[in-house]
């Protein structure tokens, strides 16, 4: 009887390479490896088989029938073998799927509160998520522990939180840097007024002052042990755009270093120093900041509050924290924007041109959003301005008859007093006494100033 019993029992050997591609377990890629090699050189053999029994001229050398018996035999234990092994990877791929499950629930469960207060608490049934209530509005607990801050300058966002059994008010160095006044309140009216001690955080762009004043609602802080597990859902909660009111913009963890996490959420100005809360657990992880963002020049009049950044400040670290007086703090704000203005006014004297008939008070300077003139206005009661402004007036209504060398000596004069005024302020900033936010900020005031003195010499080098 003609049967190709070799085209029936031949392996599929399409399925061996996937098997074994997937498979992570070393022996038993190695035994797969094995049984393709056999399987590859059997079927080969049944193909020639195959035409000979076809034909019916068996050609010598041929398999008798137990051989065949044999043989089909030893392809179908293969088969049961290569099942099994595809049974055995499946399993090994649900256990790696579980066990990626369970370190999952295992970081969420190390950041969920064991218990709320009963001033914060709200049934499950009720209950969204650790901030929310079942219609996605966040809960009065936590947003009244959120705080407006009103500045004279600048507005932003802080929260209450404890930490080593006292009631802090967080917020970001920043927000409170510039503001000469600030109004610190809660959603539901309430004020604060009454503060203790004054501190920041050495690396950071955080600040905190102890709170006297009696507090209802407050956040509390993860555990500094604990991780901080990449696309763990957050909310960051602020006075988004300054309005007023604490709103919400939801994320996720997108990486993190030693001082500051990365997250997705929509942050605006006026969310910083606001909490990025942990949804699942409803602890707080960082604050607000846009401490990653340098400032980069001084040409940024009125507030120094830059553009906020998609970063916060990680609050799972034993930061350092550095006593000093608020008064002293507001005060180096104050003092920086005094240097970065004389800064701008010695960019503006050099950029003069002295002619005869008057001076060129219309070039930029700077970044190029401001000229000469512009910058004299703004330091119109500068005695030296006010001298400049006299001179290039006498020489506009021919008042001042002058050589033109008479005009370089004058102007070298101009540009030495532009020099000596520099040094003075530079002498008024004290850096080893400042805090860490506003030493940060004068690295780049004082590379500011050099530019400009090294300006203002060139120019009296060229009038020589």
């Amino acid at each position: 009887m003609k049967q190709s019993f070799a085209k029936k029992f031949v392996l599929p050997t399409v399925f061996i390479p996937l098997l074994f591609s997937s498979c992570k377990d070393e022996k038993a890629q190695q035994t797969i490896k094995d049984l393709e090699l056999e399987i590859t050189l059997l079927n080969e053999r049944n193909t020639s088989l195959k035409a000979q029994y076809e034909t019916g001229r068996p050609r010598p050398g041929s398999l008798t029938p137990e051989e065949a018996a044999a043989l089909k035999q030893r392809i179908s234990d293969l088969n049961e073998e290569l099942q099994r092994l595809a049974e055995f990877e499946t399993k090994c791929q649900l256990l790696e799927r579980d066990l990626a499950a369970s370190k999952a629930r295992l970081a969420e469960a190390i950041l969920l509160p064991s218990s709320r207060s009963s001033s914060n608490a709200t049934t499950s049934a009720e209950m969204l998520n650790a901030i929310q209530d079942k219609n996605g509005t966040v809960i009065s607990a936590v947003t009244n522990a959120v705080l407006i801050i009103e500045g004279d300058q600048s507005n932003g966002t802080g929260f209450m939180a404890k930490s080593g059994g006292k009631m802090y008010f967080y917020t970001a160095a920043h927000v409170l840097s510039g503001n000469t006044k600030l109004v610190v309140k809660s959603t539901d009216g309430t004020k604060y007024s009454k503060f203790g001690a004054f501190e920041y955080a050495e690396g950071a762009d955080l600040v905190r002052m102890e709170v006297v004043d009696d507090v209802k609602h407050y956040l509390e802080i993860v555990d500094e042990k604990t991780d901080l597990p990449l696309q763990a859902e957050i909310a960051a909660l602020g006075n988004g755009g300054g309005a007023g009111v604490v709103t919400m913009e939801k994320g996720r963890i997108m990486g993190s270093s030693g001082e500051s996490i990365e997250v997705d959420a929509g942050i605006i100005q006026g969310n910083s120093g606001g909490p990025v809360i942990h949804i699942a657990s409803g602890k707080v992880v960082g604050l607000v900041t846009h401490l990653t963002s340098a400032r980069g020049d001084i040409w940024s009049t009125g507030t120094r509050q830059g553009e906020v950044r998609r970063f916060a400040c990680r609050l799972n670290k034993a930061w350092s924290w550095k006593p000093m007086k608020i008064g002293s703090f507001l005060a180096e704000a104050k003092a920086m924007t005094d240097y970065d203005q004389t800064t701008r006014l010695c960019f503006a004297i050099a950029a003069l041109e002295a002619l005869t008939n008057g001076m060129r008070m219309d070039g930029s300077v700077g970044d190029g959003s401001k000229t000469v003139m512009n910058i004299f206005d703004e330091n119109k009661e500068a005695a030296i301005v006010k001298s400049i402004i006299k001179m290039n007036a006498d020489l506009g209504s021919k008042k001042m008859s002058t050589s033109e060398q008479d005009l370089k000596k004058q102007f070298k004069g101009v540009l030495g007093q532009a020099i000596s005024l520099a040094k003075r302020s530079e002498d008024t900033m004290k850096a080893d006494s400042m805090s860490w936010f506003h030493r940060q900020e004068l690295k780049d005031s004082q590379e500011a100033r050099k530019k400009a003195l090294e300006l203002l010499n060139t120019r009296i080098a060229a009038l020589n």
